[in-house]
């Protein structure tokens, strides 16, 4: 019942920011109650929310109009979209070369999530979904992510995440876990040998701005039985030049 109440709510509050985006005016909570169907009663509790979080502003005349904080979302939206037009010809060469499913990670705000995906021709492939979280710690993407954190950033990972184990083979303690990240660091590219998923093997690498700092990663994913060692070792290598190719475009310089 709390969630679907919960939805109902959402459900409100986007009607009413749809209407003010629509108007691109400073309008009142009668306006937007008629517009909308909601009671006046609802507009207001649903603006004084909004408001609280810098979403809507108010003015003296009691209309309102959206606030700053929808530029953040707008600027997350410029900065995925960017990255995937640069690397959509990069993730093709990778599809071209591998046949296996390919993926493009972005990172921001502590998390990351699916924002592109070469489907495998093979008809046994991969499940994932676009727009779904990465797990950080027991993905090929995820640990390259990890290991181009910088120290502060990875230790408060480290000391807030549940590194609870997805399968047998996922390594779920932290100290374990911080001497892969720096053979990853090393070799460039990072593992995932059936660590997230019993079956599945990647490998993958991260995508670094100007300042060397991950702000995605790209990835090769595959049934373990097609993924041999020197499979992964070699397409791990490609995964790495393709990642620094993608970073050099963003303005990486090393």
């Amino acid at each position: 019942m709390k969630e679907k109440q919960g939805v109902r709510v959402l459900d409100r509050a986007l009607s009413v920011l749809n209407f003010m985006a629509e108007e691109r005016r400073p309008v009142g909570i009668t306006e937007i109650a008629e517009a909308t169907g909601l009671s006046k009663a609802t507009v207001h509790r649903i603006l004084a929310t909004l408001q609280l979080h810098g979403v809507v502003l108010k003015d003296r005349e009691s209309k309102y109009q959206i606030g700053p904080a929808v530029l953040l979302w707008a600027e997350s939206h410029r900065r995925a979209s960017s990255l995937l037009e640069i690397s959509r010809p990069h993730l093709e060469s990778l599809w071209e070369l591998s046949k296996e499913t390919v993926h493009l990670f972005v990172y921001e705000n502590d998390v990351a999530y699916y924002l592109e995906k070469l489907e495998s021709p093979h008809p046994v492939g991969m499940r994932s979904r676009i727009g779904a979280r990465l797990s950080l710690y027991s993905t090929s993407a995820g640990k390259a992510i990890l290991a181009a954190l910088p120290e502060n950033e990875l230790c408060r990972y480290l000391s807030e995440a549940a590194l609870e184990p997805k399968t047998s083979h996922t390594k779920s303690n932290p100290e374990e876990l911080r001497e892969e990240l720096e053979m990853i660091r090393r070799r460039g590219y990072a593992e995932d040998n059936q660590e997230n998923e019993e079956g599945i093997r990647c490998v993958g690498a991260a995508i670094l701005d100007f300042r060397g700092y991950p702000v995605g990663a790209v990835s090769i994913s595959a049934p373990a039985y097609r993924f041999s060692g020197a499979k992964s070792s070699r397409l791990g290598e490609k995964v790495r030049e393709v990642a620094l190719l993608i970073s050099r475009e963003l303005g990486y310089k090393r």
